[in-house]
């Protein structure tokens, strides 16, 4: 992450009266403790008005100027509705990011709309289960750092089997989450119900996307078997 990155992010994490400590900003970016000190030093030499002291934590207190979102009051709604149902059925992490983002875009608008209810007209009421929760965690990391996942399945005829996959892409169809995946079992794309999952676990191997066993290659697959 290039500094001036790193210093935004610092503001941004900063922001909206939230007291963060630099132990908890280090391993949001992924660097030193020591990093933040000198870089949160510089911050407040350059005048923004950030507050505290190590041990304790940071925070900004004061409006910061920085250029304005241009959101209509339709658009802000409609990104808080879907914040809202990321957090309702996504997992942990991408829950709280979604979270996160809503704050950063609320406390990015300028002042004088910051008052304005964003909340929408529609709500959300779908709740997953903390299991569910937990696997579609570990799946979607998994897809993103091409890890290899081992599951008991247990299909919808009730028939169980042990598999190793290799996780490409997560789906949600409005009442359950699907994972494609390359199969190893079968040697072939396979697309899996996350909640017949019944453990999940990374096997600590990674995968690389080998032509004809990729996301794109099964959405190419669907398209000539749909012709």
């Amino acid at each position: 992450m290039r500094k001036v990155d790193r210093l935004f992010e610092i503001v941004q994490l900063l922001r909206g009266k939230r007291l963060r400590t630099a132990e908890f900003i280090a391993a949001e970016l992924g660097v030193s403790q020591r990093t933040i000190y000198r870089d949160i030093s510089g911050l407040m030499a350059s005048g923004i008005p950030i507050e505290g002291e190590r041990g304790v934590g940071y925070l900004i207190n004061q409006p910061i100027d920085l250029p304005p979102l241009h959101f209509t009051p339709l658009e802000l709604k409609a990104l808080r509705l879907g914040a809202d149902m990321v957090k309702a059925i996504a997992d942990t992490e991408m829950a709280a990011a979604a979270e996160e983002a809503s704050f950063k875009i609320i406390d990015a608008l300028p002042t004088n709309r910051r008052t304005m209810s964003i909340r929408p007209s529609t709500a959300v009421y779908i709740e997953s289960e903390a299991e569910l929760r937990e696997t579609l965690g570990i799946i979607r990391g998994a897809v993103d750092n091409h890890d290899k996942v081992e599951i008991d399945y247990r299909d919808k005829a009730g028939q169980a089997t042990n598999r190793v996959m290799r996780p490409l892409g997560l789906e949600y169809w409005g009442h359950v989450w699907t994972c494609t995946a390359w199969c190893e079992l079968r040697d072939d794309f396979r697309v899996f119900r996350v909640d017949l999952i019944e453990r999940c676990s990374l096997t600590g191997q990674k995968f690389k996307l080998e032509k004809g066993k990729t996301y794109k290659d099964y959405g190419e697959r669907m398209r000539r078997d749909d012709i």
